[in-house]
C-alpha cells in the first residue's frame, strides 16, 4: 500500500502533526476567511463551532454538531426571553443558567452545556446588540451553526479517519507479537498495550462503520478483536507445565490465531 502525501509528511517530520490537527487548521482558516464577509457576524462563535465540530470520529462530529446546534438554539431562546423582559439581575441571571442546565439535561445534550450557557449569557449581558435583540440573537445562532457545519464537512470529506487500515496494521502487529511473546515474556507489557490500542481503534471503527465504503462484515472484525483478547488471556496464564485444561485452551488459542490471520488477509484484500 503506497503512502499518501500526509503519511509521507508525518513519517519525515520529527514533530508529529496529526491529520486532525491539520484539518482543524484548515477548517478554522476557512471559517475565519468567511468571517470577513457578511455571512458571519461574530467570528468568535463561528470559529468555536468549527473547533467543536472537529472530533476524532466522523460519527462523533455529527453527534456533537447536532447537540450543539440544539444547545445553541436553547441558549439563544432562554437568553432572548430574559433580555427581552430585562430580567438580568444576579438572581435571575443564575436562574437562567439553571434553566439552561435543566433544558440540556431534558434534551440529553449535556455535552453542549458550555456553548449553551455561554450564548445565553452573551445575549443577556451584552449591551451592544447590533441590529436589535432579535437579529443579534438570530445571528449568534447562525454564526455557531455555520462554524459547526464547516467543521463537520471538513472532517467528513478531507482525509476522513481510515480506522479499517489502522485496524489491519494493529491486528497484524498483534499477530506477529503473539509469536514473540511465547519465547520472550518481557514483551508481554507491549502485547497488553497493543491490545488496548486495538480495542480503542475498534470502538472508533464501529462508530464510523456506517460511513465506511469497504464491503466487509463488522462481525468478522469484532470476532478478530475477540480472538486477540482470548490470545492475550491465554498467553498471560500459560505455563510450561500446562494441564489438560490448559492444553485445551492452547488448542482454542491456536484456532483463534488462525481466525485472526485469515481476517488480516481479508482486510488487506479490501484495502
Amino acid at each position: 500500500m503506497s503512502m499518501s502525501f500526509f503519511e509521507t509528511l508525518k513519517a519525515h517530520n520529527p514533530i508529529s502533526i496529526g491529520m486532525r490537527t491539520f484539518k482543524t487548521w484548515l477548517a478554522v482558516t476557512l471559517t475565519a476567511s468567511i468571517s470577513l464577509t457578511s455571512l458571519i457576524g461574530n467570528p468568535f462563535y463561528a470559529v468555536m463551532g468549527t473547533v467543536f465540530g472537529m472530533q476524532n470520529t466522523v460519527s462523533h462530529s455529527f453527534e456533537v454538531a447536532r447537540c450543539r446546534i440544539i444547545g445553541t438554539a436553547v441558549g439563544a431562546f432562554i437568553g432572548f426571553l430574559f433580555a427581552y423582559f430585562d430580567l438580568t439581575s444576579p438572581p435571575l441571571l443564575a436562574l437562567a443558567i439553571v434553566m439552561v442546565i435543566l433544558a440540556c439535561g431534558l434534551l440529553k445534550i449535556e455535552e453542549a452545556i458550555f456553548i449553551t450557557f455561554t450564548l445565553c449569557l452573551l445575549i443577556m449581558l451584552n449591551p451592544n446588540r447590533e441590529g436589535g435583540l432579535f437579529l443579534y440573537t438570530a445571528f449568534r445562532v447562525v454564526d455557531t451553526a455555520i462554524g459547526l457545519v464547516i467543521g463537520v464537512v471538513i472532517n467528513y470529506y478531507i482525509a476522513p479517519p481510515n480506522y479499517l487500515k489502522d485496524l489491519t496494521l494493529k491486528l497484524d502487529n498483534f499477530y506477529a507479537l503473539t509469536e514473540k511473546v511465547t519465547t520472550d515474556r518481557s514483551l508481554f507489557p507491549k502485547l497488553k498495550k497493543e491490545l488496548a490500542d486495538l480495542e480503542f481503534l475498534h470502538s472508533n471503527y464501529q462508530a464510523d462503520s456506517k460511513y465506511d465504503q469497504h464491503n466487509l462484515s463488522n462481525e468478522n472484525i469484532e470476532k478478530a478483536v475477540e480472538a486477540c483478547s482470548y490470545l492475550y488471556i491465554h498467553l498471560r496464564h500459560s505455563t510450561p507445565d500446562a494441564s489438560v485444561a490448559r492444553e485445551y485452551h492452547r488448542i482454542l488459542a491456536e484456532d483463534a490465531l488462525v481466525y485472526l490471520k485469515n481476517t488480516i488477509d481479508e482486510l488487506k484484500g479490501v484495502l
